[in-house]
């Protein structure tokens, strides 16, 4: 049985949120007068795999092997996008509530696969 390990790093990328926010005939809008000027956290995560290949058997017409594999073995909630959330209104009596929101995709991700190749 083989086994295969990976660490995926990269450094944060860089986004742009709004430096400021203008009220204009009851609309919210937003100012991006500089462009990247966020970093979102670092990306990391662990990938593991092991690879078990069956004793060949001259009989058969292919060989095979099994993957078992887990991708962000420590289910690392890496962002995948921010955004910027608004509640409330500009009527109402708390006012507007802003919130800079991140959406993660892919927490642990175990797999099994079955490659063959033809002799």
């Amino acid at each position: 049985m083989d086994f295969i390990g990976c660490i995926c790093f990269g450094s944060g990328n860089r986004i742009s949120l709004p430096t400021e926010l203008y009220v204009i005939d009851n609309g919210l809008y937003q100012n991006y007068d500089q462009l990247n000027n966020y970093s979102l956290p670092p990306y990391h995560r662990l990938d593991l795999a092991a690879i078990y290949v069956p004793k060949p058997d001259s009989k058969k017409k292919w060989k095979g092997s099994w993957t078992f594999s887990i991708y962000n073995v420590y289910s690392r909630q890496n962002p995948y996008l921010v955004y910027l959330d608004t509640q409330g209104g500009l009527n109402t009596q708390n006012g507007v509530e802003l919130k800079v929101k991140q959406v993660s995709i892919f927490p642990i991700l175990p797999s099994i696969t079955y490659n063959f190749k033809f002799n």
